[in-house]
């Protein structure tokens, strides 16, 4: 069997599906369906037409829906009919259609939609609807509906000419009405999920409503009062090893220098700082070039990261033009003249952090530079602020520290206000922390969400799961195995 050209668009990351059991204008359709057509849920299963448990098994199509807003062509050369008999071919027997509201803008989102379930159709392959950006971002991730009523209007107003549209088309084998919902609290996520049910029922009482949990604020599920709904989760742990050597995660690429099964690095951690660091105190009116001194770090730390730091009463500080050396060999340090703005937030530096405590504040500044039109400031409060490079597992911007090395932090600082502050180029020290994972380690990953179907008697679904091609070895086809 050959693989059709086209399904070379179908991203490295390839994610699959399982089940785990116990602006158009809408034409209404003469005859209405028959509810036994319908998927449908029971206890636990998913039940087909012929009310016998049916195991969804399939993959995600993203659509192109990240480069929609650049391109609004790209949705329409994502696939082919070809593509999904294919995938029928393998044995899949389900995919996830991603789309962008904005798809619905015009008549692209049901033209698009339209094809799929006609081919999906021919070839025996139901459809999961999924809207993965929602109103009112233009990318995935932005979460801008949760302090906008209009946006949610539209939302849901979407939902309902979705459900018109095809509330009779059986080879749908549900809406998942929010993908990765994120908000600043989960009981937002819920209300809006209720709402969005009520909306689709008042249309569409036959289709299955696929649900996720709220992500970022590491809840579980709530039980909708609705019986035909399937409760989803997406699940890419070890990161490390899913996302290896990604580089669209942050403003460095993930390491891709751990193996599945094995010790894998899942965050790092402060162990200490370095207090041998030269504080400068004085005033300065123009840019003077600064040294940290020399720098022992402590015994048994792993990393160490660079830290710009201000406290006290120092006013204004600036800094630009960071250099490190480790024995006395100067090292490569990212984005050292702050000139670089970070992928994940344009308004901010690549590759720097602010922290602080109390009411200090840090600003990528183009008011002073020493070189090229940006600078690194803190603005004094009470306590302190810093700028850092460490980021979760994004160890590219740290240095390893080997048996006797020195470190040494050199670079320009403007302290025009400087009263009896401390400014201080130095460095944190920080060790990796590390979990052994496995198969058990895996099925620990998820337990809360098996015991949490199993006492509500849902069917619990894994909407997203999967590795890119880059993990070292075969920890990819281990990992997905063992998954």
């Amino acid at each position: 069997m050959s693989t059709p050209k086209n399904l070379s668009l179908i991203p490295q990351a390839i994610i699959l599906l399982v089940l785990l059991c116990g602006a158009a204008t809408t034409a209404a359709r003469p005859i209405p369906p028959d509810p036994t057509d319908f998927l449908h849920v029971d206890g636990r299963d998913i039940l087909d037409s012929d009310e016998q448990p049916i195991h969804l098994r399939g993959m995600n199509m993203h659509t192109n829906y990240y480069a929609f807003t650049w391109d609004p062509e790209a949705p329409l050369r994502f696939a082919t009919q070809e593509d999904i008999q294919f995938l029928a071919d393998l044995g899949m027997n389900v995919i996830r259609l991603g789309l962008h509201w904005k798809y619905f803008d015009t008549s692209l989102g049901y033209d698009l939609t339209d094809d799929y379930l006609d081919w999906c159709e021919q070839a025996g392959v139901y459809v999961i609807i999924d809207m993965h950006v929602v109103p009112p971002d233009e990318r995935f991730g932005m979460e801008g509906i949760w302090d906008d009523t209009a946006a949610q209007e539209e939302f849901l107003e979407l939902w309902v000419d979705i459900a018109s549209r095809y509330a009779d088309r059986t080879i749908i084998a549900g809406y998942d009405i929010y993908n990765e919902p994120a908000p600043p609290e989960a009981s937002q996520w819920w209300e809006l999920a209720d709402r969005t049910a009520a909306a689709i029922r008042s249309i569409d009482p036959h289709h299955i409503l696929f649900v996720e949990n709220p992500m970022h604020v590491n809840a579980g599920f709530e039980l909708l009062d609705d019986p035909n709904v399937v409760y989803s989760l997406h699940d890419y742990t070890p990161f490390i090893v899913t996302h290896a050597g990604a580089d669209w995660i942050g403003d460095t690429p993930v390491p891709d220098d751990y193996s599945y099964p094995g010790d894998l690095l899942t965050k790092v951690a402060w162990v200490d700082w370095s207090s041998d660091a030269v504080s400068y105190r004085g005033q300065t009116d123009d840019w003077i070039y600064w040294d940290s001194g020399p720098l022992t770090p402590p015994e048994g730390v792993e990393f160490a990261t660079i830290k710009l730091f201000a406290g006290g009463d120092c006013g204004d500080v600036w800094f630009d033009d960071i250099e490190l050396l480790i024995n006395d060999v100067l090292q490569a340090v990212y984005n050292p003249g702050a000139e670089e703005a970070s992928p994940r937030d344009p308004e901010q530096p690549a590759n720097w952090d602010f922290y602080r405590n109390d009411d200090f504040s840090g600003t990528w500044s183009d008011e002073e530079a020493h070189s090229g039109n940006y600078s690194l400031k803190i603005s004094a409060g009470e306590g302190f602020g810093l700028w850092l490079q460490s980021d979760w597992i994004l160890t590219e911007p740290l240095f390893p520290i080997g048996t006797d090395d020195t470190f040494q932090v050199r670079g320009w600082l403007l302290a025009p206000d400087n009263a009896s502050g401390s400014v201080i180029l130095g460095l944190d020290y920080l060790n990796g922390v590390y979990e052994y994972y496995d198969r058990a380690h895996l099925q620990a990953d998820i337990q809360s969400f098996l015991d949490w179907a199993a006492l509500n008697d849902v069917p619990l679904f894994v909407g997203e799961f999967g590795a890119m091609s880059t993990p070292s070895g075969g920890s990819r086809c281990d990992l997905i195995a063992d998954k």
